[in-house]
């Protein structure tokens, strides 16, 4: 019996192990991890890779209320398949990135904004829906 409770253990620990993400160190990677946990569902995620100031929270609560309440299970589904387009790629400065691309399921072209603070690639989610540097 603890042969196999320290199996699970071990298993479980690997598991939770396996589920630890590493963020991104450039700003294209970080824009494409941002979108595909995005298209995902993966909010959580999402935030991590977020620049955290009021405004994004807030832009991103909206995302994550519609994704969860309002997109029917079949448009859900549509997205986690979808492939992401990358139509250009901008670097706007050494600090500064703004990534245009659109998904295979929608196939609207938007742009992301990700910008380097503290030492680490963010994305800043209001300039999708502004446009403002």
């Amino acid at each position: 019996m603890k042969k196999i409770l320290l199996l699970l253990t071990v298993i479980v620990f690997g598991i939770a192990c396996e589920q630890q993400r590493t963020r991104p160190d450039d700003a294209f990677d970080t824009a494409r991890e941002f979108i595909r946990s995005s298209l995902d569902g993966d909010y959580d995620w999402a935030n991590e890779l977020m620049l955290q100031d009021s405004v994004n929270i807030y832009e991103l609560g909206i995302l994550s209320k519609k994704y969860k309440t309002e997109l029917s299970e079949q448009d859900k589904e549509g997205f986690k398949k979808s492939a992401i387009k990358i139509h250009s790629v901008e670097n706007v400065s050494d600090s500064v990135v703004i990534v245009n691309y659109s998904n295979s399921f929608k196939k609207k072209q938007l742009p992301l904004k990700v910008v380097k603070k503290d030492g680490k690639w963010q994305v800043d989610l209001n300039y999708t829906f502004t446009g403002n540097l």
